[in-house]
Formats: structure tokens, C-alpha cells, sequence
């Protein structure tokens, strides 16, 4: 017995362009753009910034670039959540400055 749970009796009925945009349909899913980070994720990031801020712990920001993602490691100088902007200046001295709205992950460094 034969367990497709409905697929193949439906793919006989379907026009073989449809089947071709189902098939590209199901192959996108898994490699589409991140989901927005959640309110619980947002908060924990908010914390991480407004403790480097006080006591100058360094943090590693993975941030979204036009060419892919990007690592930013080193100590926030500035946060301002109205303009959404982060301003941190690397190990080597060199200034970021990173759009809120491009932050993938934060995490404390060591």
C-alpha cells in the first residue's frame, strides 16, 4: 500500500507548469530571507547593547550587507533607538556604524 498522503492522485489533474511552480515553490521555502527577529529576541539584544554601553564589554554583531552578512566585533560607542543606529569601534580602532534593522544576531565576546 502506497502511504502519499493525497499527492499523487492531485498531480495527475494539474498542468505541468503548475507542478514545475509547486516544485520551485517547495525548494525556496527553506533558503528564503530570516524572519524578523521576535519581541523576546529584540528585548535580549536591547539589554546586550544597553549593558556594553555602561560597562564597555565587548559585543560581535552579525549584521546583513547588500553583499550577504558581515561580523562586527568590539565596544558599542553609541546606541540611539530613535535613528536606529550603532555606532562601535573595532579591535583595530576602525568605526561601524550598523542599522538596526540589519542586525541578524548579538552576542557577548570574550
Amino acid at each position: 500500500m502506497i502511504r502519499d498522503r493525497g499527492n499523487i492522485k492531485w498531480t495527475a489533474m494539474m498542468l505541468p507548469e503548475h507542478l514545475r511552480l509547486l516544485r520551485e515553490w517547495q525548494e525556496g521555502e527553506g533558503r528564503g530571507e530570516p524572519s524578523e527577529p521576535d519581541a523576546q529576541q529584540l528585548e535580549e539584544w536591547d539589554r546586550l547593547l544597553h549593558e556594553a554601553l555602561e560597562s564597555g564589554m565587548g559585543l560581535a554583531i552579525r549584521c546583513r550587507t547588500a553583499g550577504g552578512e558581515m561580523d562586527c566585533a568590539g565596544r558599542v560607542h553609541h546606541f540611539d533607538p530613535l535613528t536606529g543606529t550603532i555606532r562601535m569601534v573595532g579591535g583595530d580602532g576602525e568605526p561601524h556604524i550598523i542599522r538596526t534593522a540589519d542586525v541578524r544576531d548579538i552576542s557577548v565576546t570574550g
